[in-house]
């Protein structure tokens, strides 16, 4: 038998912070288009000319290392050849008949922002640019960027190149949600191997020397875009996605609207200590407790499961039950209910007493 308790608000919550209208605060930055959005759930914080189409610079490679990420293919050897290098700007070093795996690739593609290790892996991929760009163009429409046309794998500006804030804002949260991506992506240097040689790179991402809470993501420019960046940040177990396009001050601008953005979040703890009856001791009841920190957009709801009673003898730490936090009905942790003290069995403590008075 088990007693079930659900409580929508409960006087234990403790909210910290207050509710703050979620897209319009005071701001200062220089981007033509921003946004920050929370990638788990996709409510937008912050936002400024977030539907603007315009030239996105190397973001891009964003889509194209989560293409070449989910083809499953990482520890696959890539050959490079002429074609391959048919490219300008930004480069890894690459030369024809180089070999590189995959992973390696994308390593370079993210850290350096090599337009050839892009290219590359479009032409591993799908066999030629326009081939990948359909691949591109699908799995963007699959995420919802309804804003975006992507004609290269490396973001140089050809043809009609373009997305917004908004659905690079919605390719960022999807990347984060891939533990292979965000590995790459929080690098601050990575040895890759070329042709069998050691090889140093470097993240050209700044904000990941400047707080270690930013994992992510992909800086860009070309003088077409200007100064683009997409990053991500961890918050209390939220991670959030800041874009800018066009913006001379990125650094700055990111480390700012991340930080008011985090304002917005309301602090609650879930705790209680709860009187077990327990069969077989001395004593009547143990006592049992729960206690978390959450930080979140949303009001939360909890279910508390946990048998009536239990059993001599009980260890501490012993869970006997469960607390199901919900956010907006979506479960964001199954708590352990714990027993906070040892209690033996009563024949166990006659016996134990017994043998303290005959020593």
């Amino acid at each position: 038998m088990w007693v079930i308790i659900l409580l929508k608000k409960f006087a234990f919550f403790l909210a910290l912070l207050f509710a703050f209208p979620i897209t319009v605060f005071a701001a200062d930055n220089s981007a033509q288009s921003a946004i920050v959005m929370d990638a788990d759930t996709g409510i937008i914080l912050y936002e400024r000319n977030a539907y603007e189409q315009r030239s996105i610079a190397s973001t891009t490679k964003i889509l194209t290392a989560l293409l070449a990420i989910e083809s499953n293919r990482l520890d696959e050897t890539v050959r490079i050849n002429d074609e391959m290098l048919q490219t300008e700007g930004s480069s890894l070093g690459l030369r024809a008949n180089d070999t590189i795996t995959l992973y390696d690739l994308i390593v370079g593609m993210m850290l350096t922002s090599g337009n050839d290790s892009a290219n590359a892996a479009a032409y591993f991929l799908s066999g030629g640019l326009e081939e990948f760009a359909q691949l591109m163009n699908k799995r963007a429409a699959e995420l919802g960027m309804k804003s975006s046309h992507f004609v290269t794998p490396s973001g140089l500006d050809e043809g009609d190149h373009h997305s917004t804030a908004y659905d690079m804002a919605l390719l960022g949260a999807a990347a984060v949600q891939n533990e292979t991506f965000c590995k790459i992506s929080a690098m601050k240097s990575a040895d890759i191997i070329i042709s069998d040689k050691k090889v140093t790179v470097y993240n050209h991402n700044k904000l990941l020397a400047r707080d270690e809470a930013f994992f992510g993501i992909k800086t860009g420019f070309t003088s077409k875009a200007g100064r683009c960046l997409v990053s991500s940040k961890n918050y209390n177990g939220n991670k959030l996605i800041c874009v800018t396009l066009n913006a001379p001050d990125d650094w700055n601008d990111h480390v700012n609207l991340m930080s008011e953005c985090e304002k917005k979040y309301n602090e609650y703890e879930v705790a209680d200590k709860l009187e077990i009856n327990v069969v077989g001791a001395q004593v009547d009841t143990i006592s049992a407790s729960y206690q978390q920190k959450y930080y979140i957009l949303s009001d939360l709801r909890i279910e508390i499961y946990h048998s009536p009673f239990v059993y001599a003898p009980v260890k501490k730490g012993e869970r006997i039950g469960y607390v199901y936090v919900y956010s907006k009905d979506k479960l964001i942790e199954r708590l352990p209910i714990e027993v906070d003290e040892e209690v033996k069995y009563y024949a166990e403590q006659e016996r134990s007493t017994t043998s303290e008075i005959y020593g």
